[in-house]
């Protein structure tokens, strides 16, 4: 994405934000209805997804879960391990997955805005796996360990996430036709220097945060009719610095989303929804020791554009706690340089209103 592009994501919902005049005046009982739905939150893979009214205080957890596997993939094409080893790897990885819990804890000091303070934690774990040798290359290893052709290695780490905190900005609150702008600053609490047992750095993916202070700026449409829901949201992540601690920095990150909902009873919706995500490679370079053996331990094997659909449903155990249950599987990957494809994506979230 060019500069031009990056500088209208940002702003956009900036300028969405400064404009008083955008807000429609809509009785508390008609927000208060509209937010009685079981479709008012968007499903649970979303996030920034609703406001709330003066007064209100929600808590909640979100867990995310990712599940990859399959033939290595160079763009959208399968690859054989000997071609994997043929690109000049000793190693690939055969699966991995990625489990990430959120707290969300969301206020509203009026009907204007809401605020959100999102702690993480996360924990990853990965399969390697050694390649067929190929003439006049090293041994397979993997963090100082030697593995043979088709021999298995698992590892994993965990640990603290990244913080996000921000507010939200109601334009518009109109039963059928709401908006809001959001602006999250994501802070560096995740670490992003871990190392393997020989001192050097783990896969870039492995790290636990991305070791800079990011943006995410994003603008979320919701409209209700009697029958149907609807909604739709774009955001950027921004990454605000050149590099962290350990010599790298993310790829930035454009996301866009729409679902539909259906009311099954007042208590019960359904969801389908298409989310499109497309992700820069990383930049620079890890500053110590670290392996060049597999596709995970180089930069340029990062980012790329994804297309996922999704299924789930929304669910009000009473009028205070909500249930959310999202299922996700990619439906097109184009990915940079040579990566493992995601197989699964899913999630779940739980509210409570105070």
């Amino acid at each position: 994405m060019n500069n031009k592009l990056l500088g209208g994501a940002f702003a956009l919902p900036l300028a969405l934000c400064a404009v008083p005049a955008c807000a429609q005046e809509v009785s508390n009982e008609e927000i208060a209805v509209t937010a009685l739905r079981p479709d008012a939150h968007g499903p649970a893979g979303t996030m920034s997804d609703h406001v709330h009214k003066q007064g209100d205080l929600m808590l909640g957890l979100m867990w995310m879960h990712e599940s990859y596997g399959g033939a290595n993939r160079s763009g959208a094409t399968p690859l054989t391990p000997a071609e994997v080893a043929a690109a000049g790897y000793t190693v690939l990885g055969s699966k991995m997955t990625m489990d990430m819990a959120m707290l969300h804890v969301m206020y509203a000091p009026n009907d204007r805005i809401t605020l959100m303070l999102v702690p993480s934690w996360m924990r990853m774990g990965m399969t390697m796996e050694g390649l067929p040798a190929v003439a006049g290359a090293p041994a397979s290893s993997h963090g100082g360990h030697s593995l043979m052709p088709g021999q298995t290695m698992a590892h994993s780490v965990q640990g603290i996430g990244d913080t996000q905190f921000g507010a939200l900005v109601s334009l518009s609150r109109r039963p059928a036709l709401s908006a809001h702008a959001g602006l999250m600053v994501s802070a560096p609490t995740g670490k992003s220097d871990r190392r393997n047992a020989d001192g050097s750095y783990v896969h870039y993916m492995m790290q636990g945060g991305s070791g800079t202070w990011d943006l995410n700026p994003s603008f979320t449409l919701h409209g209700a009719g009697r029958h149907f829901g609807w909604g739709a949201q774009v955001a950027y992540l921004f990454r605000a610095e050149d590099a962290n601690s350990a010599g790298f920095r993310f790829g930035d990150r454009f996301s866009a989303t729409a679902w539909a909902s259906k009311p099954v009873t007042h208590t019960l919706s359904l969801s389908t929804r298409l989310a499109f995500t497309r992700e820069g490679a990383i930049k620079g370079h890890y500053n110590g020791a670290h392996s060049h053996a597999s596709p995970p331990d180089r930069q340029g094997n990062y980012g790329g554009t994804r297309i996922d659909a999704g299924l789930g449903a929304n669910l009000i155990v009473a009028k205070r706690v909500r249930l959310g249950l999202e299922a996700a599987l990619p439906v097109y990957q184009n990915l940079n340089g040579i990566q493992l494809p995601r197989k699964f994506s899913g999630n779940v979230s739980a509210s409570l209103m105070f």
